[in-house]
């Protein structure tokens, strides 16, 4: 039998890093603010929208299944972050607002992160993190080039440039 040595695998490398990551972030966020990881992206997707952004929109950004969103934006809405307001041409379709409860509450969650992220990034050059992004973002095609993924995640994450699965990416500089 083949052994392989998985743990210097680049895949376990960058499987741990983002693990840890959205663990740290998820923590920190839940420490200092009360909300998880999971709110808190629904919440930047809705910011960095157009504010006219719908429920299914949502969950298309985030590859998940409109039913899963669901009890997300139930807490935000009982938390006063969001709200939903059908939409005057279609009443199936819900649209998602956010409050100025959230506007405040946003930024000081974005500085959190931010922080982490310095902590993450300690000690790396700018050149070596375009470099790690850039080769991660070469992987990534070469996976989706290679692979007939026909899944909706694929697509989802071909029109997102994989914001939602990388949390820095939200951050402001």
């Amino acid at each position: 039998m083949i052994k392989y040595d998985y743990q210097n695998s680049i895949g376990f490398v960058i499987n741990r890093i983002g693990k840890s990551l959205i663990n740290i972030i998820d923590q920190e966020l839940r420490r200092k603010f009360s909300i998880t990881f999971g709110q808190w992206k629904v919440l930047i997707i809705i910011a960095n929208s157009d504010q006219n952004i719908t429920q299914k929109d949502i969950a298309d950004k985030l590859a998940l299944e409109g039913p899963t969103l669901i009890p997300i934006l139930d807490k935000l809405e009982k938390d006063g972050f969001v709200i939903r307001k059908n939409d005057p041409k279609d009443r199936r379709i819900n649209r998602i607002y956010l409050t100025e409860r959230a506007d405040g509450f946003l930024n000081d969650t974005i500085e959190c992160v931010t922080q982490i992220k310095k902590v993450c990034l300690n000690d790396l050059s700018e050149n070596d993190i375009l470099i790690t992004k850039n080769t991660l973002e070469k992987m990534w095609h070469n996976l989706q080039d290679r692979f007939s993924i026909s899944s909706s995640v694929e697509t989802r994450a071909k029109g997102n440039s994989s914001q939602e699965s990388n949390p820095n990416l939200y951050v402001r500089n």
